[in-house]
């Protein structure tokens, strides 16, 4: 059995926290943060709520946090899932159920200026914060600081794509190129409107592939040039729908059935026309 398998489920201290990280963001009208996190363990019972201390304060520094990190209305989803994976590897070393005090310690290590600004806010100190969740949990108060896991790359989930300027300059010239001729004269429907946008997305995934750009490149560079297709396309062919209908990029989720089956096959079949279809329109295209 993997390790993975045998590691304890979190606790109900730890799920109840999350719970109430969300529910303070709802009330807020935002995404979930690292810092609606701390108001979420603060909300609990044990040495994480106490290092943080109870009362409206730190709910107010949370707000006033998320306002300066410019994120008022938007999530930072990515950023929560990487405290929170670095959690469970914490309790894991230790050899204990994942709680709220390794939830809060995660996020002390992982040091967003959100949560910093929001303890400094509420006249707490982390390094006095950690020792003493740290202490409360039978651990060093000299622990070392943990290994944060990977984020995930720039552009997925809620993680914003780099930006444009920071694009390949290689990469971004032959999406440019691509972008100025599609071939927009043969988008008679949705489905050739649809089928543009797999071409255009394989591409751009192609020319990163090609590159051996790294995944922040290569999803940065699917994004923007995603939006600038879907852009085009909206504007040149007004009334086919197809403006919003981004692709998720879930990996690891397999739909499964015939129907799901034949769809593919029809929609497979569907891109293959339309990719001869439009050779010829791109014939010039430079290589990367």
């Amino acid at each position: 059995m993997s390790g993975q398998a045998d590691a304890p489920e979190p606790t109900g201290q730890y799920l109840e926290a999350v719970r109430r990280a969300f529910q303070f963001a709802r009330e807020m009208h935002h995404g979930c943060g690292p810092a609606d996190f701390l108001v979420g363990i603060a909300g609990g019972d044990g040495p994480a709520a106490t290092a943080l201390g109870r009362g409206p304060t730190l709910r107010a520094a949370a707000t006033a946090a998320t306002v300066a990190a410019g994120r008022a209305g938007e999530g930072a989803g990515y950023l929560h899932m990487q405290a929170q994976q670095a959690a469970l590897s914490l309790a894991e070393t230790l050899g204990q159920p994942p709680g709220a005090e390794h939830l809060l310690i995660a996020l002390l290590d992982q040091g967003t200026l959100e949560v910093g600004q929001t303890l400094t806010e509420a006249g707490l100190d982390p390094a006095e914060v950690r020792r003493t969740t740290l202490a409360g949990i039978g651990a060093s108060p000299d622990h070392p600081p943990l290994t944060m896991p990977p984020l995930t790359p720039a552009g997925t989930w809620d993680r914003p794509p780099l930006e444009v300027g920071e694009l390949d300059e290689r990469a971004w010239r032959v999406l440019r190129w691509r972008q100025d001729h599609l071939p927009l004269h043969r988008v008679r429907n949705a489905g050739d409107a649809a089928a543009l946008v797999h071409l255009e997305r394989t591409a751009a995934d192609r020319i990163a592939g090609r590159l051996s750009l790294d995944d922040d490149q290569n999803s940065s560079l699917v994004r923007h040039h995603d939006d600038e297709v879907r852009a085009r396309i909206a504007r040149e062919r007004p009334g086919l729908g197809i403006s919003g209908q981004r692709l998720p990029r879930a990996r690891g989720v397999v739909p499964m059935g015939w129907a799901v089956w034949f769809g593919n096959r029809r929609t497979g079949m569907r891109d293959r026309i339309f990719r001869l279809r439009t050779t010829r329109d791109y014939r010039d295209c430079p290589q990367p």
